[in-house]
């Protein structure tokens, strides 16, 4: 089972890593870092305030960057069923579940290198950008900020690597990057919030269970924990029904 996983694990990087796919990736998600981080020092009156300290923005642009991350790794899968490879790959790796989470995996290397970049991006422009307004950074240097920083980013990490989980779950059920990305963006920037609209009416707070507005509370909200908790049980339904489905389906090319 395991060298089955690695093999997989192993092709997908290999596709992943590609520099046409990895360098505009980087590029584009480090920019999207970059802006908001000056953005936010440029326009907000106590930038530096916080525990967050420098990854302050990252918080922000998170959200954002998760989705272009979910479009990634739904493409991905998708792509299999359009040049129809899934037939070869399950004749090199038989082993369907093994296949799928190494594939998985393969796509959350993406995600591990746009947290590393969005992170450099941020902390860069942040301090570059507070400089030049000659505003005080002391404080980022002291522990208290040092550990809210290091905890920014892990869980900017865990973000984006649900959402490759989601990305890629979409992709493979739906068979189509068009029918995924719809129903993703479509759920995530319009469903999710006529749902919370109407839950506040009704007196209820759900935003946190959510799977799209759980990755944004991960990545920004000091009380996180629901959010972990929201993440970790919608990417362990996706990735069970993503197995379920193609360990079941007839249906590969």
């Amino acid at each position: 089972m395991l060298t089955a996983l690695v093999h997989a694990y192993r092709s997908e990087r290999v596709k992943t890593l590609r520099p046409r796919v990895l360098i505009p990736l980087l590029i584009g998600t480090g920019a999207v870092a970059a802006i908001a981080a000056a953005t936010l020092v440029a326009l907000t009156d106590s930038p530096t305030a916080g525990i967050s300290g420098p990854l302050k923005p990252l918080q922000t642009a998170t959200s954002f960057i998760c989705l272009i991350l979910m479009a990634v790794a739904a493409n991905s899968f998708t792509k299999e069923y359009r040049y129809g490879t899934w037939r070869n790959l399950l004749v090199r790796l038989p082993d369907r579940p093994e296949l799928l989470l190494g594939k998985v995996a393969g796509q959350a290397v993406l995600a591990v290198l746009v947290a590393a970049t969005t992170c450099l991006a941020t902390v860069a422009t942040t301090w570059i950008a507070a400089c030049l307004r000659h505003l005080d950074t002391s404080a980022w240097t002291s522990g208290p900020v040092w550990l809210g920083s290091v905890s920014v980013a892990l869980r900017v990490l865990a973000a984006l690597v649900a959402a490759t989980v989601y990305g890629s779950a979409a992709g493979l059920l739906l068979r189509s990057t068009g029918a995924a990305l719809s129903v993703l963006f479509v759920w995530i920037l319009v469903g999710e919030s006529a749902l919370t609209v109407f839950a506040a009416a009704q007196g209820w707070a759900v935003s946190a269970w959510l799977p799209g507005s759980a990755l944004t509370r991960l990545a920004s909200d000091a009380h996180w924990a629901p959010a972990a908790l929201s993440v970790a049980a919608w990417c362990a339904v996706l990735l069970s029904g993503s197995i379920w489905y193609l360990s079941r389906t007839t249906r590969v090319t």
